[in-house]
């Protein structure tokens, strides 16, 4: 009997062994050369911000002037991807926005092309200072800010903190409460071995997370979901994603959110999987000093509104923005 114990044992581990050797081989990293390489040439720009190397998109109307001193016209609106996506997740905002506005688009640190903070430093502060020194860069002294998710804590702190920079504030599905139920410790508490965690999954368990957090999964096509999964899999993205839910702080957003004047709206999927509905109404109620609030719910949707409802919650923004009185619209500098 103890002999085929052991036999069975053996085989386990054997398999398991297998199974890392499969998984680590198969979804090794990728280099971010080898991704920068599935973009045409020119679309993905990089630049530096107090030692971060930041990647990102710059798209819409051109002005010419003399040779080097083009210049983007149009309002300028920024778009803040959601915790564990990438710049990619606007893809079917961007197109259309950059129609006529100045439209951009850039990957956090611990996510997709931008990879790791070099400091390790993945608070709110941190994300506000590099957000501020890309601007900065760029020559955008004002803007739209549209935040998704933890972009949604982002917006929410710059907004606070900079004031004069921001003519409105788009939140969709936003962080910044607790959830009723939360018990806190979520990722303080994460032991030093779930590090690897990520590195040890199919790419179907990849998959599903995605799936869980959308409800109409229509969009989900199997571009979408290999983009999805390569941004994890950008060198160094898997540990340092972990480093950041160690250093998250869940909400907190409540006096940011009182200082916030320029006008709000907040976008919500109704069947939000990982924020519920009535979270809404803390933002409602926080927001005391916002020239303008508005709140709009999607029926049928979950958690990530630019996948699930591009079209339907690009239109109700841009609306929003056509309302808002002309002084406030923002500009870019010469």
């Amino acid at each position: 009997m103890l002999r085929w114990v052991l036999r069975l044992f053996a085989a386990l581990v054997l398999l398991l062994g297998a199974y890392v050797g499969y998984v680590l081989l198969r979804y090794a990293d990728i280099s971010v050369d080898t991704l920068l390489a599935q973009y045409p040439q020119g679309q993905i720009l990089q630049l530096t911000v107090d030692g971060q190397p930041l990647y990102y998109q710059d798209h819409g109307p051109v002005q010419h002037h003399a040779p080097g001193q083009d210049r983007r016209q149009g309002e300028t609106i920024v778009l803040i991807h959601s915790h564990f996506f990438s710049q990619q997740m606007w893809d079917a905002w961007a197109g259309p926005l950059s129609q006529q506005h100045r439209v951009i688009r850039y990957d956090l640190t611990s996510h997709g092309l931008t990879g790791p903070a070099l400091d390790n430093d993945y608070s709110t502060e941190r994300d506000v200072a590099l957000l501020n020194g890309l601007l900065q860069q760029l020559g955008i002294s004002e803007a739209v800010l549209v935040g998704s998710s933890l972009g949604g804590n982002i917006a929410i702190a710059y907004s606070a903190r900079y004031p004069e920079k921001v003519s409105a504030l788009v939140l969709q599905n936003s962080g910044g409460f607790r959830k009723a139920d939360s018990r806190g410790g979520r990722g303080q508490d994460l032991p030093f071995w779930a590090d690897y965690l990520l590195y040890l999954l199919p790419k179907a368990a990849f998959d599903a997370f995605l799936g869980w957090m959308v409800y109409d999964d229509s969009q989900l096509t199997d571009q979408v979901k290999l983009q999805f999964h390569q941004a994890f899999r950008r060198a160094g993205n898997r540990k340092a994603e972990m480093q950041r839910i160690r250093q998250f702080q869940e909400g907190g957003a409540a006096p940011d959110l009182q200082q916030i004047s320029a006008p709000v709206l907040i976008q919500w999927g109704e069947l939000n999987p990982q924020l519920p509905v009535a979270m809404t109404a803390l933002f409602e109620q926080h927001l005391t000093q916002a020239s303008r609030v508005e709140t709009l719910i999607y029926p049928a949707a979950g958690h990530v509104l630019a996948l699930e409802r591009p079209a339907e919650s690009l239109a109700d923004m841009l609306r929003f923005l056509q309302t808002m009185p002309a002084e406030t619209h923002p500009t870019t500098e010469p």
